[in-house]
């Protein structure tokens, strides 16, 4: 990976451009997501633009991980943009829940309320739970499958851990939504 970045570097940026250990941080954020070459490229395309958008003279380490935070960003905004209404009223009942955790039936019932709100047609629990599992793929929320003994089994849904993104995915869904 670093082979092809070192090729196409010399091809975009003027000679001295590149800080010491900027491509070798490129190539390790795309080493560790699954080695893709083409992640690296963006990754370095992004963080050049950033450091000539704000007038620096070279490319740093710190624009790197500004290029890598944007990128995250841009890929969460553009999942939950494109998802269906039925899947966006359902990160919007997580998203919009001032509790640290809550389980499925929790969810639906903010669920319900907001479909009663915007005039969309409520999905059954059952199907909602296999939104929140779907949703839990996509990285957008936490849900943990938990035991309630003989009452059966549910999940605990929660927000990502430190993301700073919750107000922002809030705002996009409020949009979305036309709540």
């Amino acid at each position: 990976i670093q082979d092809i970045l070192q090729e196409r570097a010399r091809t975009a940026f003027v000679e001295g451009v590149v800080g010491d250990g900027v491509l070798a941080k490129c190539a390790a954020y795309a080493a560790r997501e699954h080695g893709d070459v083409r992640r690296a490229l963006e990754l370095l395309r992004v963080a050049g633009e950033i450091a000539e958008r704000n007038r620096f003279k070279k490319l740093e380490l710190e624009h790197i991980d500004e290029a890598e935070n944007k990128i995250e960003r841009d890929r969460i905004t553009e999942m939950v943009l494109t998802q269906p209404k039925q899947f966006q009223a359902t990160l919007y009942a997580i998203y919009s829940s001032e509790l640290k955790k809550m389980y499925t039936g929790d969810v639906y019932d903010i669920y319900r309320s907001l479909c009663a709100r915007i005039g969309l047609k409520p999905l059954t629990q059952r199907r909602l739970s296999d939104i929140v599992s779907e949703l839990d793929m996509l990285g957008l929320i936490n849900a943990k499958v938990v035991s309630k003994g003989r009452h059966g089994r549910t999940r605990v849904v929660s927000l990502p851990a430190g993301r700073a993104m919750t107000a922002k995915v809030r705002k996009l869904l409020l949009t979305a939504l036309e709540v």
